[in-house]
């Protein structure tokens, strides 16, 4: 008996063509998930779905999308549901952090940057996979912090500002 069954849910998580994205993918998909494997290349992004689908036959899709475009994302989400039908799971994993240094080093740019593709950008996503999730009256989505939402950093300011933002973030849709 399996704790963790995901046979027939279908998950998007976003940043998944490698680190904790892609650990969290091959294991939903070692569960019985489809996944779809998501980050801004498509050589990283097939990679991965070619080993999840070595193992798991048509568990994986490969779709190359970047947080900085709404429509990029919405792509991500179409082709989720063309592929699979529907999404159950998404997993909120990537984000950027162009900038390391003091808060007062920032510069404009790179602050809408972090702002834009660590908040906006999921709440783009929710809003697009979060009507389907509520029509079924079933769905996940989890959105990935750190423990830099949690503590100030004199080197993570912007960064850890978006991550307390996803806690909160959590929260409220809660």
């Amino acid at each position: 008996m399996s704790l963790f069954d995901m046979t027939g849910k279908v998950a998007i998580i976003t940043g998944s063509s490698r680190g904790i994205g892609q650990a969290i993918a091959e294991e939903m998909a070692d569960h019985g998930a489809k996944v779809v494997i998501s980050s801004r290349t498509i050589d990283d992004c097939a990679a991965v779905a070619a080993g999840i689908n070595a193992k798991h036959t048509g568990a994986a899709l490969a779709v190359a999308s970047s947080l900085s475009s709404k429509e990029s994302l919405q792509n991500l989400v179409d082709e989720a549901r063309k592929a699979f039908g529907k999404v159950d799971v998404l997993v909120c994993n990537a984000a950027s952090n162009p900038h390391y240094g003091p808060m007062a080093t920032i510069t404009d740019e790179q602050l809408r940057k972090t702002l834009d593709n660590n908040i906006v950008s999921q709440h783009w996503l929710i809003q697009m996979v979060v009507p389907e999730m509520i029509e079924r009256k079933s769905g996940s989505i989890v959105i990935v912090s750190s423990i830099a939402g949690l503590r100030g950093t004199p080197i993570l300011g912007a960064y850890g500002i978006t991550k307390a933002a996803d806690i909160q973030m959590t929260k409220n849709l809660a």
